[in-house]
């Protein structure tokens, strides 16, 4: 099909489409003269395939080049002689041949054009398919990786239930809350993928998820991503959710006294050309003394602390007057 139809680039291709109607006129000329003593009476029947060839390959441009030099053609070369030039006998078959090849070259014209936007209509369903096969791909990745996250969850639970036996119903509980989480991260991941949202959107929508849990006891949370802070590695992305969804979790069962409402914030900032902060804070009473979230051996901080070692970083408290304040430091 490359080889019938042009493309249509500007500069030397555009002027290459011309160069094949004058070679299609050449050809027809030679042919022309090679067959003269047969087929005389027919001058036209090798410049109208060329006419129909240039209009076809370049367009009604190149078309009209190739119907101009085949008229030529035939005025100087099939018909010579003063008395033939002058002759009012061949305006009649030169009319005829201006109609037929104005014809043939805008139904050329249309065909090639026909053929070039369904080209270009092939290229981008293939484009299209190519990035849905990916998405799929990614998508699959993400489940895989969301399995293993909820898998590892439960094995802190178990190595929990062994050291305290009687806390099973909370651990169970802590456990189907986790899994709920991990189910809406994972629809968020989706969404994110499916519709190419920025990090900014996704981190609105995961609060906003977060958000509905904590609608019961009054707490707002809010989320706020500098514009210089995009992630786009899949298994980051998961990390950062993981920890954003189980240090909020964790604020709220803990940070609040009963009956309090609090504020709970998770910002994301770029402080240097290759690492972002990840800062969740709240306003509650804070973090029992001598508690370092860092240490701590108890389900929440142990999944923020393997989430953050993920992310190539390590899970910090910031001493603060009110509330509680943890970071994570990781490149992007």
């Amino acid at each position: 099909m490359d080889l019938i139809v042009g493309t249509d680039q500007k500069g030397f291709w555009a002027v290459r489409t011309y160069l094949v109607a004058l070679e299609a006129v050449v050809v027809a000329r030679c042919l022309q003269y090679i067959s003269w003593t047969v087929l005389y009476p027919f001058p036209l029947l090798f410049y109208f395939p060329a006419v129909c060839l240039a209009a076809l390959y370049g367009g009604a441009g190149p078309g009209a080049l190739a119907a101009i030099l085949s008229g030529l053609c035939v005025f100087f070369f099939a018909w010579p002689g003063g008395d033939g030039v002058h002759h009012w006998a061949i305006a009649e078959p030169f009319a005829a041949y201006a109609i037929v090849t104005t014809i043939c070259i805008f139904t050329f014209d249309a065909v090639r054009n026909a053929i070039v936007e369904l080209r270009q209509q092939n290229a981008v369903a293939a484009t299209q398919l190519r990035e849905a096969d990916g998405r799929i791909k990614a998508l699959r990745h993400q489940m895989t990786n969301n399995m293993q996250a909820v898998a590892s969850l439960l094995t802190l639970q178990k190595m929990k239930l062994k050291t305290d036996p009687w806390a099973a119903a909370s651990l169970l509980d802590d456990a189907r809350q986790r899994v709920v989480d991990m189910s809406r991260i994972s629809r968020r991941l989706s969404e994110r993928a499916a519709a190419a949202m920025g990090f900014r959107q996704y981190l609105q929508l995961l609060c906003a998820d977060l958000q509905y849990e904590a609608v019961v006891s009054s707490h707002e949370i809010v989320g706020t991503v500098s514009d210089d802070v995009d992630i786009t590695d899949a298994e980051k992305l998961m990390a950062v959710s993981v920890l954003i969804g189980e240090a909020v979790s964790n604020a709220l069962k803990h940070a609040f006294r009963e009956n309090q409402g609090g504020t709970i914030s998770v910002e994301m900032k770029r402080i240097a050309a290759d690492q972002c902060q990840l800062i969740v804070q709240d306003n509650g009473r804070g973090l029992p003394e001598g508690l370092d979230p860092a240490a701590a051996k108890t389900g929440g901080f142990l999944v923020m602390q393997a989430m953050a070692v993920q992310l190539g970083g390590k899970l910090e408290h910031l001493p603060s007057p009110q509330g509680t304040t943890l970071i994570v430091i990781f490149e992007i």
